[in-house]
């Protein structure tokens, strides 16, 4: 039998309800609302946290600019992605090490298990939105190394990453390992190289549907 909140508080529930829905309430988060924080030269916003859900599950939503995505990594959770808008390319590797391309347009949905190699990228001329369901510590990588930004702020205007900006990013894959995320360019030669790589990826629209 459910009971309605005027039941409950008959009942003698009432400090049951301060505890559960004062302090946490079901609540809503409007479009642009949520935390922002910044991952090299993307932005995805949390749409539910660990807080909100007994850290047991995290939700954010990414819009992808034109030439823009994550390099190749992987972790030991699994990861969810559901396009709303536009089209963003996945990276897939099969057990020979072979790269396929998948398009995923509104409305596919693509599972990244535990330990699976994968990457993103927006690579049509057109920006594309998707959201990313995963364990909480997913989460906890964005918190120690992703700045916080306003999310109204202009990204930052495309240029060729100086040698400084591409070790500030190596460094940022290297210290993923320490949260048990695992990107295969941490052993490049130098971050120039990982970008420059980063952005050829991006550059190729030959991406295949499957």
């Amino acid at each position: 039998m459910v009971m309605k909140a005027s039941q409950i508080q008959s009942h003698g529930g009432t400090e049951a309800l301060k505890l559960i829905a004062a302090s946490n309430g079901v609540k809503k988060l409007g479009p642009k609302e949520g935390r922002t924080q910044q991952v090299g030269d993307v932005r995805l916003t949390w749409k539910a946290t660990g807080e909100d859900t007994g850290y047991a599950t995290s939700f954010y939503e990414m819009d992808l600019p034109p030439g823009k995505g994550i390099a190749l990594h992987s972790h030991p959770y699994a990861e969810v992605f559901y396009v709303v808008m536009g089209h963003t390319d996945f990276l897939r590797v099969d057990e020979q090490g072979q790269e396929e391309w998948v398009r995923c347009g509104p409305g596919d949905t693509l599972v990244a298990p535990m330990n699976a190699l994968h990457a993103f990228h927006n690579r049509t001329d057109k920006p594309s939105r998707f959201i990313s369901s995963s364990v909480y510590y997913h989460e906890v990588f964005f918190e120690l190394y992703a700045p916080t930004v306003d999310v109204n702020d202009p990204l930052p205007p495309k240029k060729e990453p100086t040698e400084a900006e591409g070790e500030q990013y190596l460094q940022l894959l290297k210290n993923a390992m320490r949260v048990h995320m695992y990107a295969p360019q941490v052993n490049a030669s130098s971050g120039l190289e990982v970008l420059r790589e980063l952005e050829k990826r991006n550059s190729n629209t030959g991406a295949q549907s499957a």
